[in-house]
C-alpha cells in the first residue's frame, strides 16, 4: 500500500516515540571512542581542508575508511565550536528520520496496523541506544539512513515498472553515500536484490525481472567499486580493522565454530534487550573456547531461521525479507567472513533491527486477521500487550541514555553491565589510569587479568598500573609471562625493560631487549648498546 504524502498522524506518532526515547542524550558528553575519533582528533577541528578529511583515516591510527561521517563531524564542531550537545542533536534528528523512513518502508509492504507495530517497536528499541547516544554512533545511523532510502525508494518506483537511468543512478548515489559513512552500507545491493527476489515489481518472470535488476545491479556494484578504490587510495590497504585480539590466532574454521555462541545473544538482543552493555566477549561470550552449550543453542537456531526461512519464502515474503535483511545487515560484523575488530556490538545491531521488526511485522499481520474470528476481547489484548511492550521500550530506552553522559558514569556503568566481559575491566583500567585513579585502575585491570589471558594488553594493563604505583617488583612476573605469550608485543617488553631496571636488574632488561633484536625488533637495538655499556 501506498503510504499518504502528508506527514499524518502515524508519522507523528512515530516521531514522537523516537523523540521520546533519544532526547535524554541530547545533553551527554564526549564518551569513549568519541574522546579519539572527535575531541582529540585535529581533522574534525577544521572545515578550511577538505582533502585532509576525505584524505584521511575514521581512527586517526587505523584502517577504517569513512569520510561522510568524518565531513559531518567537522561541520558540527565548527557549527557548535566543538560542544558535544551539536553531535548529539544531529544523532537524534538523524535516528527521528530513519524512523520516519523505516515506517513508510514498512508500510509500503504490510497493513496499517502492522506496519505502524513494527515502526514503533523500531523508533523505540534499547538496542539502538549505543549508536544514538554516542557521538560516534553517527556513522550507524547516517548509513542506515541511506540503506533504507534505497530499499524505500527501489520498492516505490518498481511499481512503476523498470527503472530509469535516473532513479538507478540516484539508487547508487544512496549506497554510494552508506558506503562512505560506514563500511556496512556495502550491502545495500544486496538487500535490494532481496528485496526484488521477493517483493519486486510487476513482471511476471524471472527473466524479467533479471533484466530489470540488471541495470541497477551494474550501477549499485559500480558504486560500491567507485567506493573501494577511494578507500584502496587514501588508505592503501583493503583490510579492515584490527581483528579482536580473541578472535586473532583462530583458524576460519574455529571462529565461524565460535561465533555460533553470539547467536542467541544477536536474537537476544533484537527481540528482548532489557540487558545491555558496551562490551560483548569472552569469558562471558565464549566464541574462543571448545563447543559448548551456547554453540548447540545457537546452531539449534540457525538451523529454526533456515527452516522458517524456506517455509516463509513463498507464503510470507515480508518475514522472509526480514530474516533475510537481517542476515545481511549482520554479515559485515559477524565475524563469520572476514575478523573484524569487535565480536559483538551493540551498535552493529542498529541495521538488522529493521529486518527483525519487519518480520516481527509481518508475523503481527499473519496473526492479527486470526484473532478477528476470535473477538474484540483477544484483538485488545494483543494491543495492549504491544502498547505495554512500547512503552517498555521507550522507558529502557531513555534510561540507557543517560549511561553515556560522562566517561566517569560510562565506565563505572560498564564494569557493572558487564562483570564477566574482561574487555569491559580493561578499557575501565585504562580510562582510570588516564585519571590517575590509580587504585580503581588496578582493580579494573586484575578482574580483566583473572578473567581472560588471551588479549596482550591484559598483562600489558595490569602490569601499568602496578608500575606507576611504584610497585614494579609485583609487575614483572606479570609482564614477563605477557612477554612469553606475545613476543611479537613491543609494549609488553618495553615495559618489562622499565620495570627491571627500576628494581636494579639490568641483566634481565638487557636479555630481554637482546632477544626482542634477536626476533627482528629494531626499535631495541639502542636499548642494548645502552645496557651494554661499562
Amino acid at each position: 500500500m501506498r503510504p499518504g504524502r502528508r506527514l499524518g498522524r502515524p508519522e507523528l506518532l512515530i516521531a514522537g516515540l523516537a523523540l521520546a526515547a533519544s532526547a535524554a542524550g541530547i545533553g551527554n558528553g564526549f564518551v569513549y571512542d568519541d574522546v579519539p575519533i572527535i575531541l582529540n582528533n585535529p581533522a574534525v577541528h577544521q572545515l578550511a581542508h577538505p582533502v585532509e578529511l576525505w584524505g584521511s583515516a575514521y581512527w586517526p591510527s587505523g584502517l577504517l575508511y569513512r569520510p561522510l561521517t568524518i565531513q559531518a563531524f567537522a561541520l558540527e564542531w565548527a557549527v557548535g565550536a566543538g560542544r558535544p550537545v551539536v553531535f548529539h542533536l544531529v544523532n537524534v534528528v538523524l535516528m527521528l528520520l530513519v524512523a520516519l523512513l523505516f515506517w513508510r518502508l514498512a508500510r509500503h509492504l504490510l497493513e496499517p496496523l502492522p506496519a505502524f507495530a513494527a515502526a514503533a517497536l523500531f523508533a523505540v528499541h534499547p538496542v539502538h541506544v549505543e549508536a544514538v547516544a554516542n557521538g560516534v554512533g553517527q556513522s550507524e545511523l547516517l548509513t542506515a539512513l541511506f540503506v533504507l532510502l534505497a530499499v524505500e525508494r527501489y520498492l516505490t518506483w518498481r511499481r512503476d515498472g523498470p527503472l530509469g537511468m535516473g532513479r538507478r543512478a540516484a539508487l547508487a548515489g544512496f549506497t554510494l553515500a552508506a558506503i562512505l559513512s560506514k563500511e556496512t552500507g556495502y550491502v545495500t545491493p544486496f538487500l535490494l536484490l532481496a528485496a526484488e527476489a521477493l517483493l519486486g515489481g510487476p513482471d511476471a518472470t524471472w527473466r524479467a525481472r533479471l533484466r530489470t535488476m540488471g541495470p541497477v545491479l551494474f550501477l549499485q556494484f559500480g558504486a560500491a567499486l567507485g567506493a573501494f578504490l577511494l578507500r584502496l587510495i587514501v588508505l592503501g590497504a583493503a583490510a579492515g580493522e584490527v581483528t579482536a585480539p580473541a578472535l586473532r590466532d583462530l583458524s576460519p574454521a574455529a571462529r565461524i565454530g565460535g561465533m555460533l555462541a553470539a547467536i542467541p545473544e544477536w536474537t537476544r538482543l533484537l527481540f528482548w534487550p532489557a540487558h545491555l552493555q558496551a562490551e560483548y566477549g569472552p569469558p562471558a561470550l565464549p566464541v574462543t573456547g571448545g563447543f559448548g552449550l551456547a554453540h548447540l543453542v545457537g546452531l539449534a537456531m540457525l538451523l529454526l531461521v533456515a527452516v522458517l526461512l524456506v517455509r516463509f519464502w513463498r507464503t510470507q515474503p515480508v518475514i522472509a525479507l526480514g530474516v533475510v535483511w537481517v542476515a545481511i545487515a549482520l554479515a559485515p560484523a559477524s565475524n563469520l567472513f572476514v575478523a573484524s575488530g569487535v565480536i559483538l556490538a551493540e551498535r552493529t545491531l542498529f541495521l538488522p533491527s529493521a529486518g527483525a521488526m519487519l518480520a516481527l511485522g509481518g508475523a503481527l499481520a499473519v496473526v492479527l486477521p486470526r484473532l478477528g474470528a476470535a473477538g474484540s476481547l483477544a484483538r485488545g489484548a494483543v494491543a495492549l500487550l504491544l502498547a505495554a511492550v512500547v512503552l517498555a521500550g521507550l522507558l529502557r530506552s531513555a534510561e540507557r541514555q543517560r549511561v553515556w553522559r560522562d566517561e566517569t558514569t560510562f565506565f563505572h556503568r560498564l564494569e557493572t553491565d558487564a562483570p564477566t566481559t574482561y574487555r569491559a575491566h580493561l578499557v575501565a583500567s585504562n580510562f582510570y589510569s588516564s585519571a590517575g585513579r590509580h587504585p580503581e585502575a588496578e582493580h579494573a585491570a586484575r578482574q580483566a587479568f583473572e578473567l581472560f589471558k588471551g588479549d596482550p594488553q591484559v598483562f600489558e594493563q595490569f602490569g601499568q598500573t602496578l608500575r606507576r604505583q611504584g610497585r614494579c617488583a609485583e609487575a614483572l612476573p606479570i609482564l614477563a609471562e605477557g612477554v612469553q605469550r606475545f613476543p611479537d608485543r613491543t609494549v609488553g617488553r618495553s615495559r618489562l625493560i622499565e620495570c627491571a631496571l627500576a628494581v636494579g636488574d639490568t641483566a634481565r632488561a638487557r636479555g630481554t631487549a637482546e632477544e626482542a633484536v634477536r626476533m627482528g625488533q629494531r626499535e631495541f637495538e639502542g636499548t642494548v648498546r645502552r645496557l651494554s655499556r661499562p
